[in-house]
């Protein structure tokens, strides 16, 4: 897995916090302060950083070259020549700040940076504007243009804020009709049409039209109500025209003008007046300035200071010909197009690129306004990356392993290690195992609160729900509020069988929450019949899966002695083991009954007894070991990893599997054992017998028999050679059926 740099953490906050270093520019402005250079400085920094990308990793280093010699000379130019010369040094690098980030995006990956990320951008910008605008705390656009209506909230600029929210725009709707989540469609479509009455600039009412008529045609015809919802939108904007700003601002200025009949808005002037707010005739006067200017300021350009003062044009590309001249013109244009000819864009981004490029040539501040640039800029990476066609699958689950407990919930994370394997785009929340009740409550309220957030809003194709009565509230709440998410649950234990009175609420909570079920995993047959039997679960849509399956490249065979010796285990005894929990009903108590008589069999003076596991029932445990005085005898391993348990294994003789417990499943450790080839002695009942063949790939011994296990155990060392061979070799055969590597198909199939 590649590793975060500082550029990937940076421009990742640097996006998620970008309406508030708007928010704090404009504070600044208004109140003429420092803090309006906060802006300024977060965007040199990502320059510096992009450009150390861009030279650390050869990418057109030719490019940078040119920019750097330019950008030299102009300064240069810039310092004997202009009265503010640090105006104009600014302008020069928020003319290329586009370009050189388009380049960078175009080579650059962050897979946290996405489309749903820009949804979330766009609401908050969105958001911001309505609440402020609900709770009267914003600023009108009169407060600087008297004869115009509009709101800007707590932004400065109506014109770079329209640009932000048009260029965001189709992404934001796209994402919310893709999406799973009806909240996700409410929230977008409330604030964004919310936005685009508020703010009350005409290219903002003009560019929703031309998304609404991109949209209606794109999708029509596979997607046929979208020319009722297009119908119903456009009448609703007509039957609201008349009060928002964009109509109220065209009929005064109208009378501003004074053109009382229609044949007079099509004249020039009028075109001029009404379309463009008089940028043509500023866009006159600046030429008059350029024309009889020196030679060496044509083709150096006149800087931004003086255009500024003449009042500036706000069409992009003449503000940047005039200010940068021939010679910086034809660099910025070079630059621009050498950058985006890679990579062509697509669907809506490809819309909104086009969308900020008209903008830019009536109405201004798209191409050099830094905080409109970086969205410009992003779509090139969005585009890029926007066929990622993965089936997109959330894990919850109310375990999972930790160097602390290494074996909790393996099974969970082996799974997941499988979906990726088989190409699935996998997120998880999870939990990991604690003994503490209050820290544990709060560790479910926190999955379930990540689980209904993260399924809203990250637009999942399927929740997977590992341990069904405790892992399923949010998912299922999820799934009451979206169209079309399909939950998968996998029963793994307890959740669907009690072993004990207190574990029959687990049976209630189950069977209320797989109604929702689109297909539900089992670890075993045995579990199969248990879930169409009890819970009357369609056969068809249950799937047996190995609880993730065994790992049959780390579980092999390897020299006995060699093993021993790994664990510090003395080479010239023999091992008899036990691997799992200490828990109610595991069988440990038969173990050590049928331990306390081995112990004085004459073939077994030279054994000794090894326990793997931890639970609540170690006092038990600890208390039969002293009744019988076998702490001579025993070897106490608490959980370890699957890379230590691997020497356990291969240092036994026999492996026990004394389970009783109902909700067993299936016992991966048997498994483990076995693609070891270690005989296993199993209790003939629940998980184990999936697998089990008796004195074919393994042996039974009657569940809760101690004396029948211990003469199962002495039966199993009178076995020649010969047949042990053959046994171990079927057991072996056994562990490969389960494999991951096996299975695979399996999870390939469950998730269609």
């Amino acid at each position: 897995m590649k590793k975060k740099s500082l550029l990937d953490y940076y421009l990742y906050i640097f996006i998620i916090i970008s309406p508030l270093i708007d928010i704090l520019v404009s504070y600044g402005i208004r109140n003429n302060n420092y803090i309006s250079y906060i802006g300024s400085i977060l965007r040199g920094i990502l320059l510096v950083l992009v450009f150390i990308y861009l030279y650390k990793h050869n990418i057109n280093k030719s490019f940078l070259y040119i920019f750097i010699i330019y950008f030299i000379l102009a300064s240069i130019y810039s310092y004997f020549t202009s009265s503010n010369y640090i105006s104009d040094i600014s302008n020069i690098i928020e003319i290329f700040y586009l370009p050189i980030l388009i380049l960078f995006f175009n080579n650059y990956k962050n897979k946290n940076i996405n489309k749903r990320l820009i949804t979330y951008i766009f609401l908050i910008y969105t958001s911001i504007l309505y609440f402020t605008y609900i709770f009267g705390i914003g600023h009108d656009i009169n407060e600087y243009y008297p004869n115009k209506h509009g709101f800007l909230g707590l932004f400065y600029g109506g014109n770079e804020l329209s640009n932000i929210i048009l260029c965001l725009l189709p992404i934001a709707f796209s994402d919310a009709y893709d999406s799973k989540s009806n909240i996700l469609k409410a929230l977008v479509f409330i604030f964004g049409l919310s936005s685009i009455v508020l703010v009350g600039t005409k290219t903002l009412l003009l560019g929703f039209v031309i998304i609404l008529i991109y949209v209606c045609f794109a999708y029509a015809k596979k997607h046929p109500e979208f020319i009722l919802i297009f119908a119903t939108i456009l009448s609703a904007v007509v039957i609201i025209l008349p009060f928002v700003p964009q109509y109220k601002n065209f009929r005064e200025a109208l009378l501003f003008y004074e053109i009382n009949n229609e044949s007079r808005i099509f004249n020039i002037e009028n075109i001029d007046n009404l379309i463009f707010s008089k940028r043509l005739s500023y866009a006159s006067n600046i030429n008059k300035i350029y024309v009889n200017s020196s030679i060496l300021s044509k083709f150096m350009g006149l800087g931004r200071t003086l255009i500024v003062n003449n009042k500036d044009i706000e069409i992009d590309i003449l503000d940047i010909f005039y200010s940068i001249g021939i010679i910086g013109t034809i660099i910025y244009l070079y630059m621009f197009i050498k950058s985006i000819k890679d990579n062509k864009l697509h669907g809506i981004y490809k819309l909104s690129f086009i969308l900020v490029l008209f903008v830019s040539c009536i109405a201004g501040h798209a191409l050099f306004k830094p905080m409109v640039s970086i969205y410009i800029a992003l779509l090139f990476m969005l585009s890029k990356s926007s066929g990622d066609t993965r089936v997109k699958i959330l894990v919850v689950s109310n375990m999972y392993p930790n160097k602390k407990n290494p074996s909790y919930g393996v099974f969970v994370k082996n799974t997941i290690d499988n979906l990726i394997d088989d190409g699935f785009k996998v997120d998880k929340i999870y939990i990991y195992k604690h003994d503490n009740n209050i820290i544990k409550l709060l560790a479910y309220i926190k999955l379930h609160l990540l689980t209904i957030i993260y399924g809203l809003f990250r637009d999942y194709d399927f929740i997977y729900v590992h341990y069904i009565s405790h892992s399923s509230l949010g998912a299922v709440i999820v799934k009451k509020l979206s169209n079309n998410l399909r939950i998968v649950f996998n029963a793994h234990g307890n959740d669907v069988i009690p072993d004990l009175p207190s574990e029959e609420k687990n049976v209630i909570r189950s069977h209320k929450y797989l109604k929702y079920a689109y297909k539900v995993v089992v670890p075993s047959n045995y579990y199969k019949n248990v879930l169409h039997d009890n819970y009357n679960v369609d056969l068809k849509k249950i799937y047996v899966f190995p609880s993730g399956g065994i790992n049959t490249l780390l579980f092999k065979h390897i020299n006995k002695d060699k093993a021993k010796e790994k664990i510090n285990l003395d080479t010239k005894t023999n091992y008899i083991g036990y691997v799992s929990r200490i828990d109610k009903n595991k069988g440990y108590d038969t173990f050590i009954r049928a331990i306390n008589t081995l112990k004085d069999k004459r073939g077994f003076k030279n054994y000794k007894y090894i326990i793997v596991g931890s639970g609540s029932e170690e006092d038990k445990l600890d208390s039969l070991i002293s009744r019988y005085n076998l702490s001579d005898y025993i070897i106490r391993y608490p959980l370890v990893s699957q890379e230590e348990l691997v020497y356990i294994y291969n240092s036994l003789d026999m492996f026990i599997f004394p389970t009783y417990r109902k909700s067993d499943s299936l016992g991966l450790v048997g498994l483990e054992a076995m693609s070891c080839r270690v005989p296993v002695i199993a209790a003939k009942n629940y998980g184990p017998t999936d697998y089990v063949r008796d004195y074919e790939n393994g042996f039974y011994f009657e569940p809760e028999n101690d004396d029948d296990l211990q003469k199962r155990i002495c039966e199993v060392s009178k076995i020649s050679e010969k047949n042990m061979v053959k046994i171990l070799d079927n057991a072996r055969k056994t562990a490969l059926r389960y494999a991951s590597s096996a299975n695979e198909d399996i999870l390939i199939e469950v998730f269609k």
